[in-house]
């Protein structure tokens, strides 16, 4: 049994299996071509991944927002019934009074919450643009300077290999 396991992680197919979950290694011009084949096909595979399972993933992502949102109403109702029980000992109120304070606080609050959102809400939005401007930049100057430091034998290899990939992907697209 264990001798299995250990052929299994020697084995080349493990190696392949595994390489498709790492993290790829950043592009530089020193690679050689197999890995640069092996990191173009990494993205084809996950993109293809992604087309064949869109609906998939989208109710998947679906139903982990919807049980976020049915576990924070539980919590809710749970904080909320402890605090009714806490008002009618306290203040010696029926349910209908312990009901009418906790929605008064629960409104004042959310009301101050949403003044103080409306007026972060520039300063938010002026920093994450400032963000996404920046990441985009570096992004670009990365794959340029990258672009730039290939050899033309590497340039023709590298288009060859991602006009392959998505002629693959049209391929399989118009099927």
């Amino acid at each position: 049994m264990f001798d299995f396991i250990k052929k299994l992680k020697k084995s080349q197919t493990n190696g392949w299996i595994v390489g498709l979950f790492k993290k790829p290694a950043p592009a530089s011009p020193d690679e050689s071509d197999r890995q640069m084949l092996a990191r173009v096909a990494r993205q084809f595979f996950w993109l293809f991944i992604i087309l064949f399972f869109f609906e998939d993933l989208l109710d998947f992502a679906v139903e982990i927002v919807h049980s976020v949102f049915e576990i924070l109403h539980l919590l809710i109702e749970f904080i909320e019934g402890y605090i009714e029980e806490i008002l009618e000992h306290l203040l010696h109120t029926d349910h209908h009074q312990s009901e009418t304070i906790i929605v008064n606080a629960v409104l004042l609050i959310g009301m101050y919450g949403f003044y103080r959102f409306v007026r972060a809400f520039p300063r938010i939005v002026r920093r994450l643009k400032r963000s996404c401007y920046a990441a985009w930049l570096k992004y670009k100057r990365n794959k340029l300077a990258y672009w730039q430091a290939l050899l033309p034998e590497q340039k023709i290899k590298l288009t060859a290999a991602y006009l392959v990939g998505l002629a693959i992907l049209l391929f399989w697209l118009t099927l």
